[in-house]
């Protein structure tokens, strides 16, 4: 592997032990190789950091012709959480490759929870002399499987870029125009000295101090009263009670009233009922009261003290600048591949760096869709394709939420990994997606566990006896005290003998 590449030695800060300790290898693919003894870059190790550079034969100036960067990527191992981008190392690059080494261009897929194309370059700032990092907006999502796929992007001397995935374009558009934050900043800014004075009033409206409450205004009426012009419904039975003893029951063979109490059969619904309107004594129903107001309160009028809403005052932008050759990007002499991923097999070949358009073109038509086509054949031949069905909504629904699934999990996973080697405060701070996967998984789990409490106690209550219920009407009768007391004794003696009969049988 050396002197090609060199792979990273860079320490953990106030450490000996080496911060990049992932293993790298130049080997032959073994998944689904496209060309026999083909060989190429490959990440090695699950779970760690990997750094790992190469000098450019000479440096790349992206004024003069822009910049053209190629390379392929596959995924022997699948990826569900990991890095497979390039940096283009800003000139000149001296130490320890690590992810302080100052690049121009950072370019490839990544995924952890969300699929993306990272696009960013870095810019300096001509005022400050500080660099700012302005990432691509609405980036295109790169392939996840197996096989090999070829990245492209291309920057003109006209600020325009194009970004394609095996030699398709999925992406065009300005460095000026689609990249955040934009690099030329505003004209103008709010003057950060000014403030609000203390007596500037920007409520639009203020309550009529001059308004009482109308002497008809009510505010004791009740929102709902009986609705009088309701009538008990014809087929509504006043003497019939929702529940009654059941007829069919039969006292046990083996129960004790000495020991068990009186028995008494179980109640069940009263079968006069199943086609009455109800049972038991009827009640009128409640109805919106027409002339319920509420609480009265003073209208709004326009405030005569208003001024508008308070804004500070502009000034010019100290900072201001504007760059119109956005392209002029400081120069290049070295590519590397600093990466954080939970799988191995992450393999990088065919890599180009240059300015020559045609070139990485001809790389693409000989090299990779050879390859590309063979991989393609190979993974056919060896999972035939199904009789295609019809695929219902639901089926797609199933399909969203596994693929969801399995982006959060990942996030976790990388999350948690980040958060074991570099601590919970900077695992959170480079990976905010990944702390609000736990979160969300966290929820999630309450949320099920919540659920499955809800499940059992609804199992608990179909297996012990249900206790007295309306069944065929809202107004229920008011039962009296004894009444109730009686029942729930019946109820309470029935399920006492049960367990026990329960307990002799298993004794």
């Amino acid at each position: 592997m050396e002197p090609l590449w060199k792979r990273s030695r860079a320490s953990k800060q106030d450490q000996n032990e080496d911060r990049y300790d992932g293993e790298w290898a130049v080997e032959e693919v073994v998944e689904l190789a496209g060309v026999a003894g083909d060989k190429a870059l490959v990440v090695k190790s699950e779970a760690r950091h990997h750094a790992i550079s190469a000098r450019l034969d000479k440096p790349i100036d992206p004024a003069q012709n822009g910049v053209v960067l190629q390379y392929e990527v596959k995924l022997q191992n699948t990826l569900n959480c990991g890095g497979a981008y390039a940096k283009l190392l800003t000139s000149p690059m001296t130490g320890e490759f690590s992810d302080s080494t100052p690049y121009t261009i950072m370019f490839g897929p990544d995924k952890c929870g969300e699929s993306k194309l990272h696009m960013i370059y870095r810019h300096l700032n001509p005022v400050t002399g500080n660099y700012t990092e302005h990432h691509l907006q609405k980036a295109p999502v790169p392939p996840t499987d197996s096989l090999t796929h070829l990245y492209t992007l291309v920057i003109g001397t006209n600020n325009s870029f194009v970004i394609s995935i095996d030699g398709v374009e999925k992406k065009t558009g300005s460095l000026l125009e689609d990249f955040e934050p934009p690099v030329n900043p505003a004209r103008e800014i709010d003057d950060p000295r000014d403030s609000k004075p203390v007596d500037w009033v920007d409520d639009e409206q203020v309550p009529d101090s001059g308004a009482t409450k109308p002497e008809d205004w009510d505010e004791d009426a009740p929102a709902m009263v009986l609705d009088e012009d309701a009538a008990k419904p014809e087929k509504w039975l006043e003497d019939e009670p929702l529940m009654v003893e059941d007829p069919a029951a039969v006292k046990p063979e083996d129960w004790d009233d000495d020991e068990d109490g009186d028995w008494a059969p179980p109640m069940v619904a009263n079968p006069r009922c199943a086609d009455a309107d109800g049972c038991g004594p009827w009640k009128r129903p409640l109805k919106r009261n027409a002339d319920y107001k509420g609480p009265w309160s003073p209208p709004l009028i326009d405030n005569p003290a208003y001024k508008g809403k308070w804004a500070p005052r502009r000034i010019a932008n100290p900072d201001y600048f504007e760059d119109l050759a956005v392209y002029k990007l400081a120069k290049i002499d070295a590519i590397g591949f600093e990466l954080w991923t939970m799988q191995s097999g992450i393999t990088f070949d065919n890599i180009y760096v240059g300015d020559n358009v045609e070139t990485a073109e001809r790389i693409a038509k000989n090299v990779w869709k050879p390859k590309h086509d063979t991989e393609v054949a190979l993974r056919e031949a060896r999972n035939p394709r199904p009789v295609e069905k019809t695929k219902s909504k639901l089926d797609g629904v199933l399909e969203l939420f596994k693929v969801r699934v399995g982006d959060i999990s990942a996030s976790v996973a990388d999350f948690y990994g980040r958060a074991r080697h570099e601590g919970i405060v900077e695992a959170v701070r480079q990976d905010r997606s990944g702390a609000s996967a736990v979160v969300m998984a966290v929820g999630g789990l309450v949320w099920l566990a919540w659920n499955l409490v809800a499940l059992v106690r609804f199992i608990v209550g179909l297996a012990s006896p249900a206790p007295p219920a309306p069944v065929a009407a809202t107004n229920a009768p008011n039962a009296s005290p004894d009444a109730t007391a009686s029942t729930s004794a019946r109820t309470s003696a029935s399920y006492s003998a049960a367990v026990k009969r329960k307990t002799k049988k298993s004794s």
